[in-house]
């Protein structure tokens, strides 16, 4: 009884997995069309441009006042006032690293605050898909290559025109365009 019990089985495992749907998609080519992601990328170019030129102009203050500072100081500049252009120069220079160091935390705080919606909005959209699809899994090709996970796109689905759809945008947005013709 158990043998016959086991070959059921195992004749009908393989004929289960036959029946699973699976899918994949191109999450590179979905953010890259979306008219939010652009928008949110924009702002955040703005804002990078904005903390590297604070960064620069402190550079520049702090080279400018080290130049000054290496003229004026001769061996007849008393101790003193040498040691207070130094504590001088090592506390800018460190206002310099910590407002590199607020910058990089704020860039990437405000990164995850505009990109977070986007980035949910694309994957309820996944989640839909695998849902009206009974998709079993779905996967983003890019990040399985990543992962050293192997895709045959021959027997899995490639559902990133379905996403796009469900977001509202045309197909077309995520391929690129056709070379030129020599």
């Amino acid at each position: 009884m158990f043998k016959k019990l086991l070959l059921l089985v195992l004749a009908v495992a393989p004929l289960s997995l036959c029946a699973q749907k699976f899918a994949h998609f191109d999450y590179a080519a979905i953010i890259q069309a979306m008219p939010e992601a652009k928008a949110a990328q924009a702002d955040l170019e703005a804002l990078y441009k904005q903390y590297q030129a604070e960064l620069e102009n402190m550079q520049k203050e702090l080279q400018t006042k080290m130049e000054k500072y290496q003229k004026e100081d001769t061996e007849a500049t008393p101790a003193n006032i040498r040691e207070r252009h130094q504590q001088e120069l090592q506390e800018m220079y460190q206002r310099l690293q910590q407002a590199q160091q607020d910058n990089s935390d704020n860039f990437q705080a405000e990164q995850q605050k505009k990109m977070q919606p986007v980035t949910q909005k694309v994957m309820d959209a996944v989640n839909a898909v695998a849902q009206q699809g009974g998709y079993v899994y779905i996967v983003d090709k890019n990040a399985a290559q990543g992962a050293g996970i192997v895709i045959n796109e021959q027997l899995s689905t490639d559902v990133t025109g379905a996403i796009m759809q469900k977001l509202g945008m045309p197909e077309s947005a995520a391929k690129p365009a056709a070379a030129p013709a020599k």
